[in-house]
């Protein structure tokens, strides 16, 4: 079928070059206009003359002439037999993926094509364009940045040209092939098609099996839909990285303020002890007078502290079965169950201004701060340890190398520093 030319003045092409393509009527050229590099894409010769093909790619260059998006290519002009359009320096989605396969695997890299594809669609749908084909071999990754480029709107639908009949069969929606109803929810299946391409799942599976229900009402209604729960999923990661700054800057206060402060976990024990048995028993003999009514219990029984390095009595109601556990383990058998139980109380005393303070919510009224709630609480364990280095009894148990009583005291302040960073979050 024969046809006029498609405009009576054409541009001059040179050094027209062709490209490698998968075109089912079209072959794809790089040509010059002017000394600038365009790409041609061009009827092959059996379609060249059948007015049904002109006027398909007549169709997609009034359909694209009018559009204008950082993510789609642009449309320049109509020739006799094709479409000149920007020239893109780079390669399809599907030789990408094959040539870097773990570029996507880069959750910064997925997020950023993720978002450039779903902003140029938006655009697209906001134009009144239904695109209809959207698959690897329409997109295109250009060689500087990786920045997506969309093209071929060959089979796209819109409101002037509301007759569309091609399709991708792989990455088509059900009703492309029982000629239903098109609509924004049918490009968004062919989306979640292309998604479940990209290595390491950036996307979950409950959004790729939305973006894919087989009937379109169980889709992503729109484009924003389907924006708004993947931006759920990266204000995730940027509140995780604020925790961990916050984190950072929590532990850098720290240690600032007690840059003086030596740890009393730091101090070396007394000279004079030689050995873990000495210390063992030193301490036991240092812990006595703060049990006196402890042991006058004892004594009217006849059950005195047991003497022995490994205690092997069995653990009592005092302790819980998280500490019955933390005394199971074979490596920390230097002390006895009640001398553990009796420096726990102590301790416990010792730290209840500390408690007290973390258990209060009225403090984060009186302290308009993190830093000041901070500043006030490690005012408190500075005061705190004072007064344990002045307990002559207490003090050489509390920095003891007895390995049950040492990781106690560890766990026991590191749940109280979290207590406090995760309370002081709660302030501006």
């Amino acid at each position: 079928m024969d046809s006029s030319q498609f405009s009576d003045s054409q541009p001059r092409l040179e050094g027209m070059e062709q490209i490698a393509s998968h075109g089912a009527t079209s072959d794809a050229y790089r040509v010059k206009l002017y000394g600038k590099l365009h790409f041609l894409k061009r009827l092959k010769p059996q379609f060249a003359h059948d007015i049904r093909y002109q006027e398909a790619l007549r169709k997609e260059f009034e359909t694209g002439y009018r559009l204008e998006h950082p993510n789609l290519v642009r449309y320049i002009s109509l020739t006799d037999d094709g479409i000149l359009m920007e020239y893109v320096d780079g390669e399809t989605l599907a030789h990408f993926l094959s040539n870097h396969p773990d570029y996507f695997r880069n959750h910064k890299h997925a997020d950023r094509f993720i978002r450039q594809l779903l902003d140029v669609v938006g655009y697209l749908h906001s134009h009144q364009v239904l695109h209809l084909d959207l698959k690897p071999d329409n997109m295109l990754l250009t060689r500087i940045g990786h920045e997506l480029k969309l093209v071929d709107l060959g089979f796209s639908l819109t409101d002037t040209f509301a007759d569309t009949q091609g399709r991708t069969d792989s990455f088509a929606a059900p009703e492309q092939f029982s000629g239903g109803v098109v609509d924004e929810r049918t490009d968004i299946y062919a989306i979640g098609k292309v998604l479940e391409l990209l290595p390491g799942r950036p996307v979950s599976e409950k959004v790729l099996k939305r973006c894919t229900a087989p009937e379109p009402e169980d889709r992503f209604q729109t484009i924003s839909d389907l924006r708004a729960v993947l931006l759920r999923r990266s204000r995730q990661w940027i509140w995780l990285a604020v925790g961990v700054l916050f984190m950072a800057l929590f532990v850098v206060f720290f240690l600032f303020i007690n840059r003086e402060q030596p740890s009393a976990e730091m101090i070396e024990p007394p000279a004079e002890v030689k050995n873990v048995e000495q210390e063992t028993i030193r301490v036991r003999e240092a812990i006595r007078p703060f049990s006196r009514k402890e042991e006058k219990k004892e004594k009217s029984a006849n059950e005195l502290l047991p003497t022995s390095p490994i205690a092997s009595s069995p653990v009592k109601s005092e302790l819980s079965k998280e500490e019955k556990e933390f005394l199971s383990q074979p490596d920390l058998q230097k002390a006895t169950d009640k001398e553990f139980v009796l420096y726990k109380q102590r301790l416990d005393e010792y730290y209840s201004e500390a408690n007290a303070f973390l258990n209060d919510s009225s403090n984060f009224k009186k302290y308009p701060s993190h830093v000041a709630y901070l500043t006030h609480y490690q005012d408190i364990i500075h005061k705190t340890l004072q007064r344990i280095k002045a307990d002559e009894q207490f003090y050489p148990f509390y920095v003891s190398p007895m390995n049950p009583i040492c990781s106690y005291t560890r766990k026991y302040k590191a749940d109280l520093e979290h207590r406090a960073f995760v309370n002081s979050n709660k302030l501006p």
